[in-house]
């Protein structure tokens, strides 16, 4: 007779947008400390996570959210202000309301099942996350088959559009197809950051311009978050003895820069 103890099923519930999840407890968390407090600096540190850490996780919301779920003023690193929007404040009392039934849920799917092997290596696959710091999602306008490759144009929030490479076999297998709603991933070492675009930038290049929304500089290279005119972030690298000589600041234009070859598709399944 075995000693070990019956699997538990235990953890959190992710509101989708989309069919994409992008808001669980860790963010509503976050969100109610913004409403309560007006900034993200006091949120963050009520919550005992990194200015950096809250400032993601408000970018990742506003990105994939129908409407921004919080709104900021500027006032530089540690400054201006922040507030939920009204797309905010219906998801969280949306996520308190569901929370109580899905709490019920857990109750009754524990109770029904036991030692399963075969459900812990199923829950270990769907707990898989990505290292990508740039997950943006968008839908596919076109398909471009070629010898070996294909070219996926995708476009993402606010209209606007990014090329990905990938195999034939990978258009296949993911069943890649325009009209189809995906993710784009792209690693944040990727992506270059440079004040304009370059007029002889190559073909395979994408190239999407905004404002500096902030800078974190390090000892190595420095993290720079590019802001769309659409809200969308996109997270690239400069080497921080770099930042003076290109005149990369927080409130001045800037574009990222990054190959066809750096973006790697999801789909859900």
């Amino acid at each position: 007779m075995s000693n070990k103890p019956p699997l538990n099923v235990a953890g959190q519930f992710w509101l989708n947008v989309n069919d994409v999840a992008f808001l669980g407890e860790e963010r509503i968390a976050l969100l109610e400390q913004i409403a309560e407090r007006g900034s993200i600096t006091q949120a963050a540190k009520s919550l005992k996570i990194s200015y950096k850490a809250a400032w993601d996780a408000v970018d990742a919301m506003n990105n994939v959210a129908p409407a921004p779920v919080v709104a900021t003023a500027t006032g530089g690193r540690g400054g201006g202000g922040a507030r939920l929007t009204d797309e905010g404040r219906r998801l969280i009392a949306a996520y308190r309301t569901i929370a109580i039934e899905y709490a019920r849920f857990l109750d009754g799917i524990n109770a029904a099942m036991g030692d399963s092997t075969a459900a812990l290596d199923l829950l270990r696959r769907l707990a898989m996350r990505t290292s990508a710091r740039n997950q943006l999602i968008g839908r596919i306008v076109s398909v471009t088959a070629r010898t070996v490759d294909a070219e996926i144009l995708i476009e993402i929030q606010g209209g606007e559009r990014i090329a990905a490479g990938v195999t034939n076999e990978s258009v296949e297998s993911l069943g890649l197809r325009p009209g189809r709603q995906v993710w784009a991933l792209i690693k944040a070492v990727a992506v270059g950051i440079v004040r304009a675009p370059d007029p002889g930038a190559s073909v395979g290049v994408n190239v999407l311009c905004g404002l500096v929304q902030r800078v974190t500089r390090s000892d190595g290279p420095a993290e720079v978050v590019v802001a769309l005119s659409s809200g969308v972030t996109l997270r690239g690298v400069v080497a921080s003895d770099d930042l003076d000589r290109l005149g990369i600041a927080e409130g001045k234009t800037a574009c990222a820069i990054f190959p066809a070859s750096g973006v790697i598709i999801g789909v859900d399944n």
